[in-house]
């Protein structure tokens, strides 16, 4: 039996709760941690109706919970931000305290592209505890990345990759609307891109080097562009801190990104992040198209869904 903590009862980690009800068997929740005074000291079953690990208890941080238990645990599942400057200290008391992490951030998903000093530190951390740290999740860690390169076994003498996702991101938390930048006027969103508080899907770049170091591509330049959509009706966010978008609101983002080679695309992304995409004409769907030796196509209908599919 695999046990672990639980850092993380948003949006994600619920669903995550929802998931080990029912599989997982070797996997034992045996501590829970939120910062959420509203959900702190109650048991998971008092909080959201767990039935599996209904007697833990939720303790608002990682020393109180780990003085409760009787062992260490094998490890700790990361479910709270995604930028580095609001994870790095979470992410150095669990290793320091001899945690292998799993994250979901997705900044951790090859950090080393953007993010060199705070990965070097993570490194130098994980080599002097031994422990490991790890980054996954759907996107980054499956649609744009993992499930393209197993594809990419089946050919070879790949000349380009170009991958399109679109999403239903009702439900969203809170975490990633911060940086995502929903709900916002276009004049804030496009001030907050220049500022670069708001950054999109964090990922897309680290995705494309991954598979191009997988693929053996070497890209010269990766770029990220965003088209952006409002709406002319109210729009329910999912999310009871955003709640209804008024008309005029961010409702949907498409990102682009692509990797370059001798100036010429190899690597490219398309990923439509709506709240309720049908009410736009669009159906979710990911589709990932290979030009190689012998050319691949899949689509996926609908999509791998985000927070589920990251769970």
């Amino acid at each position: 039996m695999i046990t672990v903590v639980l850092f993380g009862c948003g949006a994600l980690g619920k669903r995550l709760l929802k998931v080990f009800e029912n599989d997982y068997s070797a996997i034992d929740v045996v501590g829970v941690i939120d910062r959420d005074e509203k959900l702190v000291g109650k048991t998971l079953f008092e909080a959201f109706g767990n039935q599996r690990f209904k007697q833990i208890i939720i303790y608002q941080d990682l020393e109180t919970c780990l003085k409760s238990l009787k062992s260490p645990p094998d490890g700790l599942i990361h479910m709270t931000e995604s930028k580095p400057s609001k994870i790095e200290s979470q992410l150095k008391e669990a290793l320091e305290a001899g945690l292998n992490v799993i994250s979901a951030a997705e900044s951790m998903f090859f950090p080393w592209l953007r993010f060199p000093e705070f990965a070097a530190r993570m490194h130098s951390i994980c080599l002097s505890k031994n422990v490991t740290l790890t980054g996954t999740g759907v996107n980054p860690g499956f649609a744009y990345d993992v499930l393209p390169i197993l594809l990419a076994r089946s050919t070879s003498a790949i000349e380009s990759v170009k991958i399109r996702r679109c999403i239903d991101v009702t439900g969203t938390g809170p975490g990633d609307i911060e940086h995502v930048g929903y709900g916002l006027t276009p004049e804030d969103f496009r001030a907050g891109l220049a500022k670069g508080d708001i950054v999109g899907h964090m990922g897309a770049p680290e995705s494309i080097a991954l598979m191009a170091e997988y693929l053996d591509i070497a890209l010269d330049l990766v770029t990220e562009s965003w088209d952006i959509k409002t709406a002319t009706f109210d729009v329910d966010s999912g999310d009871p801190t955003l709640g209804i978008l008024s008309p005029g609101r961010v409702v949907g983002i498409t990102q682009f990104a692509e990797g370059r080679m001798n100036d010429a695309v190899v690597i490219e992304t398309q990923l439509a992040m709506y709240y309720q995409p049908e009410n736009f004409g669009l159906s979710q769907s990911d589709e990932i198209e290979i030009n190689g030796a012998i050319p691949i196509k899949m689509r996926i209908e609908p999509a791998v869904e985000s927070l589920f599919g990251a769970s």
